[in-house]
């Protein structure tokens, strides 16, 4: 009994291993088989021929899954043949795509700007209709009917062209677009149609100036953000007013929770909280305060800085380079290492946002980038008294003159995102673009020019303690 399962696992043992040896033996014919028509399957997906030659690339495509399968099934000379139809269908594939990319040169160009612009993720259905329009395009062409292919063609560059715009719309609108929608559907116009009509008429000028020019979008990108406070608005008035109208609550109760927070603060300056004939006394007389606190601080903090160079003791040196020291540290902790660098020069502090970029030839901040001008903002809270300079800067790649207006277009897109999202008073920032006019990697690797394409964020003269 013994000897007879010993028998049986020898046997077991002898034809799994027969069964290993003819895998590795059937993998190295694959290999074999297959070598020139992988490297040629690589050449034909890195010319786009899925894109610019389908037909022949399905061809191919369907040749090779019936090789794998003969060669599975141990039949090498079956398979052989279907790879000579794969290599047939792929230099077929190839020569058409090289004619494609020529016949189709504006359509490819408005396709680029389709995807740069996010159009399969926003708008879907306007992307895959100009994509069937394209795909019969390149099959009329690989079937030699050019001239029925540049009419498809110039019917893809249109829909190609639309989609980009309604992306980039959807893009700088969907979130006002949405609050309104919601609006609507709650009934919002009931009650506070005013300020919702507001934001419907930001995002028809919005939507205008985007008709006008699609890539100028910093103004666009401030009319959606006010469309965006206004829906939301007029939405929290309309749940009060709807309140009082179902009397939830009464008029009374509703001026008075209105009038609390601006006594609370009048109460906290030491101005008047009288409101026996309304809020507009009370109202100024604690603006009024708290505009000469405010100056009586500047003026402290001027005398302090007076006294510290007057003194120029070493403790008060110690002490001002550990405070600055602290507050880099501060800032620095604010992003992660992908997302900014933080450093000094002189008496400024310099966040370079390596984690912001733009879509090529574009200034639209898109929405993934939101989250790091936030962090912006909270840096810039550290030193709320301190100018603040946007320099937009461009790689050496395209002519000076578009390199100059790119840079300043987006170095005006984050200053107009921080005054008109984040509450950065629009006094303190400026915006200036210095186009490819100062590298600081070298421009001749793809590496450095990613490193030259930047927006720094300088906070002028950072030495004013909060």
């Amino acid at each position: 009994m013994i000897m007879e399962k010993r028998f049986i696992g020898t046997i077991a043992t002898a034809t799994f291993a027969a069964l290993l040896m003819s895998a590795a033996v059937a993998q190295d014919i694959r290999s074999s088989l297959f070598k020139n028509t992988d490297a040629l399957m690589q050449q034909a997906q890195e010319a786009r021929a899925d894109l610019l030659s389908p037909d022949n690339f399905a061809d191919a495509q369907s040749a090779y899954a019936k090789a794998e399968k003969e060669v599975s099934n141990g039949r090498a000379d079956r398979a052989e043949k279907e790879l000579a139809k794969v290599d047939e269908a792929l230099n077929k594939a190839l020569t058409a795509s090289e004619l494609a990319v020529v016949t189709f040169e504006s359509s490819l160009d408005a396709r680029e700007l389709a995807v740069n612009a996010n159009a399969e993720k926003f708008e879907p259905d306007m992307w895959a209709s100009a994509e069937d329009q394209f795909s019969d395009a390149a099959k009329r062409l690989e079937g030699g009917n050019v001239g029925n292919a540049r009419k498809s063609a110039d019917k893809a560059t249109i829909a190609y062209g639309d989609a980009e715009l309604a992306a980039i719309k959807t893009a700088i609108l969907g979130t006002a677009r949405g609050l309104i929608a919601d609006a609507d559907k709650n009934k919002v116009e009931k009650y506070a149609d005013q300020t919702l009509n507001t934001a419907r008429g930001l995002v028809a000028q919005a939507t205008a100036d985007l008709d006008q020019d699609r890539y100028a979008t910093a103004g666009p990108q401030m009319l959606a953000a006010e469309a965006e406070y206004e829906a939301r608005h007029a939405t929290y008035l309309a749940s009060q007013l709807k309140a009082l109208k179902e009397k939830k609550i009464t008029g009374e109760e509703l001026v008075l929770g209105w009038e609390k927070p601006l006594r609370d603060v009048a109460g906290a300056l030491g101005t008047s909280t009288d409101m026996t004939e309304g809020y507009a006394a009370p109202g100024a007389a604690a603006l009024s305060r708290a505009k000469s606190l405010t100056a009586q601080n500047a003026e402290m903090s001027a005398r302090v800085a007076e006294l510290e160079v007057e003194l120029g003791s070493t403790e008060l040196v110690v002490q001002e380079t550990e405070r600055l020291q602290r507050q880099l540290k501060e800032i620095e902790a604010l992003f992660q290492p992908n997302e900014a660098r933080v450093f000094r020069e002189g008496n400024d502090l310099i966040m370079r946002l390596i984690g912001l970029s733009f879509p090529v030839g574009q200034n639209v901040i898109q929405t993934e980038y939101y989250g790091i001008l936030r962090q912006v903002q909270q840096a810039l809270a550290v030193y709320p008294d301190s100018m603040v300079v946007i320099e937009g800067h461009t790689d050496s790649q395209g002519s000076d003159e578009t390199n100059m207006r790119l840079s300043q277009e987006r170095a005006d897109a984050v200053r107009m995102y921080l005054v008109a999202n984040q509450g950065l008073s629009a006094s303190r920032a400026t915006a200036v673009g210095y186009g490819e006019g100062r590298p600081i990697a070298p421009d001749g690797t793809a590496e450095g020019r990613a490193q030259n394409r930047r927006i720094d964020v300088v906070i002028k003269d950072a030495r004013a303690s909060r």
